[in-house]
């Protein structure tokens, strides 16, 4: 089955009519058309999201009219970041983010003003002509007519690898980067400026570099966590809360309400904190599909933390 999707000698920017291999559905209504999660974990828009190549991490802009993920290139080794919009009451079929390089990007998260787009990229740093080898941190800001260029993002000077960047609704950047004794933590830097302070360690000591997302006012965040012996499957979505102390609770396991013998990964929480929207993997299959559930289900595990 041929993708969906543009492919990267077809890319284009979002303001351009996208190709689409399938017959695009006629979706309307905020949050493409899917109405209002439950307290049960259901597909979300598989129509469009349940592709051979994997999409993940959409996010959302405040009103539900804008969205935005990343879809995976199985064959090619890479990734690109997609877009669609809600114009005159219709979805418009994926088409390229605007951010989009020469180079693999993804992990793309919006800020819950829906005025920042961050993303990791390997594309080449300010002054350089190469790609980079490991993933820098980028960002861009809401112009009047579209996407800003894109920059780096830095912390107390100094650009950033790392992956899977979130924002609270007070600016504040949380993201995933290594440890430098080889494991990995989540961090976070708040605003200063166009750019942002020094970085502060939250969890650190994960065996895995963990897709992460953060309520917007900073209640809890969630962590993908993968191979760990009491998971019931390859990957499971933790979830860790602010201490009175200023420090965070141990990540743990969401349960069985969320995570099956299957991989859950690439967790995002929409502007209002309401709803929660996460990625579910059969291993076997390599085909993956986007759920939705109402965040409040996770208030009864959140009150043992």
């Amino acid at each position: 089955m041929a993708t969906p999707y543009p492919i990267k000698e077809e890319k284009m920017s979002e303001n351009e009519t996208p190709t689409w291999n399938h017959e695009m559905p006629q979706l309307r209504g905020p949050w493409l058309g899917q109405g209002s999660p439950t307290r049960v974990p259901t597909e979300f828009c598989s129509d469009v999201l349940a592709t051979e190549d994997p999409v993940c991490g959409i996010v959302f802009s405040p009103a539900g009219d804008e969205a935005f993920f990343t879809v995976n290139r199985t064959a090619l080794d890479s990734a690109e970041l997609m877009t669609m919009r809600l114009r005159k009451g219709v979805w418009t079929a994926p088409a390229f983010a605007a951010v989009n390089s020469d180079q693999i990007d993804n992990d793309i998260t919006l800020s819950p003003d829906g005025r920042r787009l961050c993303w990791r990229s390997w594309r080449s740093l300010p002054g350089k002509t190469a790609p980079e080898d490991r993933p820098h941190l980028w960002a861009a800001d809401r112009q009047d007519d579209g996407w800003g260029d894109a920059f780096p993002i830095r912390c107390d000077g100094n650009v950033q690898i790392g992956w899977y960047p979130c924002f609270a609704a007070n600016g504040t950047l949380y993201f995933s980067t290594r440890s430098s004794g080889g494991t990995y933590k989540v961090v976070r830097a708040s605003r200063s400026g166009e750019q942002y302070g020094p970085a502060e360690t939250l969890i650190d000591g994960m065996g895995s570099g963990g897709d992460l997302c953060v309520h917007p006012d900073e209640r809890f965040l969630i962590v993908t966590q993968f191979s760990l012996p009491h998971f019931q499957g390859i990957g499971n979505l933790t979830v860790s809360a602010p201490r009175f102390d200023g420090s965070w609770s141990p990540l743990q396991d969401l349960g069985p309400a969320i995570n099956t013998d299957k991989l859950e990964y690439c967790a995002t929480i929409s502007a209002d904190g309401e709803s929660l929207f996460f990625c579910r993997m059969d291993r076997s299959t390599r085909r993956a599909r986007t759920y939705w559930v109402s965040a409040s289900i996770l208030d009864s595990l959140l009150r043992n933390t």
